[in-house]
């Protein structure tokens, strides 16, 4: 199956159980928290105590107060580490997200295409509630939001195309081989250093800034901070928009097409 039918095999798939992806996405919800008192409430109260922690970490101990680019630092950290938090989690879920589902797909004919995505999908939901709080301590901190804000919507989508794409490639090779799980964690550590999560690089050091404008987390963190925070519009960063959408597409094109040259063999692997 060519590259280009192979992407449109997995559209048309995930697009028609749309309604059963995203019940799935409940349901793997409630699994997380089932048998608890609080339930869905930990959606909003684990990303309520992870605030928690940082702001007496950094906004009283390290940096005691101190102002990030003009806003309290605590708020500049919150809206890294929820965005990070939630593609982290979204793409380690999503490369084990077949293995984890083999059950089902050994006992029923089952559209795989929309397993990594229904993972994508459910911590989606988690982070719309990770982001009411998020709003709440900008809020509570005194801080003034951008009046672009309104673009925080096309850096979530960004967000969550570029977790498709990579959930649809990584559950792929990680059933034709188990380690690559495990190769992921310790690059997304990695990853999580030379992003701007907790820092910000210097302006004059010309290998951060080339490893920045490539970097496609670097980009959606930067998004949600001038969304939310600076006012700055995606054309002052247009190159790593190019830069980004690049990468997220050609992910893309390769995810389906290993995807789909791979699945029949999926239940002789599991």
């Amino acid at each position: 199956m060519g590259i280009f039918k192979s992407v449109g095999t997995v559209i048309s798939e995930i697009w028609n159980n749309k309604v059963r992806l995203f019940r799935l996405a409940k349901y793997e919800l409630k699994s997380q928290h089932g048998g608890t008192f609080f339930g869905f409430l930990w959606n909003f109260m684990n990303p309520a105590f992870q605030i928690l922690v940082y702001w007496f970490v950094f906004a009283i101990g390290l940096r005691r107060g101190n102002d990030m680019n003009g806003v309290p630092y605590i708020v500049w950290l919150v809206i890294g580490i929820i965005c990070w938090y939630y593609m982290n989690q979204a793409m380690l879920g999503a490369d084990m997200s077949i293995i984890n589902f083999t059950d089902v797909l050994k006992r029923m004919k089952f559209p795989i295409a929309i397993v990594p995505t229904k993972t994508v999908a459910s911590n989606f939901i988690t982070h719309m509630c990770s982001m009411v709080i998020v709003f709440v301590v900008v809020l509570v901190s005194g801080a003034k939001i951008s009046t672009s804000v309104w673009l925080l919507p096309y850096y979530i989508f960004a967000a969550t195309v570029f977790i498709t794409a990579y959930g649809l490639f990584a559950s792929t090779i990680n059933v034709l081989f188990r380690d690559f799980h495990n190769f992921s964690n310790t690059i997304m550590r990695f990853l999580f250093f030379i992003s701007p999560v907790m820092w910000e690089p210097d302006g004059d050091n010309v290998l951060l800034t080339v490893v920045m404008k490539i970097n496609p987390f670097a980009y959606i963190l930067g998004g949600y901070r001038d969304a939310i925070l600076y006012g700055r519009d995606f054309i002052a960063n247009l190159d790593a928009a190019i830069i980004f959408w690049v990468v997220t597409l050609v992910m893309f094109f390769v995810g389906c097409f290993v995807h789909m040259r791979f699945r029949h063999k999926f239940i002789d692997l599991l």
